[in-house]
């Protein structure tokens, strides 16, 4: 099954309390040690605080993802669960994916060996929390989990508001 977080952005305020979340729950860390100017607490969605739009941009998961198209060496990769997962250790920083995810979901990130690769949301996937912490954290509720049950509800609640 496709997820991906869904960010209402009539909801978001812009705060960054998902990014807050994500790297908490990706480094084992409490609220007062999030360094959200250390690159190396690095969290893998992206608050935008514009004054006409406030957004939180996540991974969408794609189906066909163009990141993963666009990787030279293979990098990226699709999970047996659907997630499109980033191999760090075969990164090699060339920028091809952040350039092809049409969302501006992928970002370059230092990791500790000191080489830039490529990060994104991995829904907290391989972290303690096990679902997105962001969802959990977000104090508007503006973000989602997007599963297929949840969007075909969506797509008839929309149908039936049109009728």
């Amino acid at each position: 099954m496709n997820q991906f977080v869904y960010c209402d952005v009539n909801l978001c305020i812009g705060c960054g309390m998902c990014e807050r979340q994500c790297i908490m729950s990706h480094y084992d860390l409490g609220m007062t040690e999030v360094k959200l100017n250390d690159p190396l607490q690095r969290a893998r969605c992206k608050t935008y605080r514009q004054p006409e739009l406030k957004a939180a941009v996540h991974c969408k998961q794609c189906e066909n993802a163009s990141c993963m198209a666009a990787c030279p060496v293979g990098a990226i990769s699709k999970r047996d669960d659907m997630m499109i997962f980033i191999d760090e250790s075969l990164c090699i920083g060339c920028r091809e994916c952040v350039l092809a995810c049409p969302f501006g979901a992928v970002q370059m990130a230092p990791v500790t060996d000191g080489r830039m690769v490529a990060t994104k949301c991995d829904l907290c996937i391989d972290t303690k929390a096990g679902t997105p912490a962001c969802v959990k954290g977000c104090p508007k509720k503006a973000l989602t989990l997007m599963t297929d049950e949840t969007i075909k509800a969506r797509v008839l609640q929309k149908r039936e508001d049109f009728a």
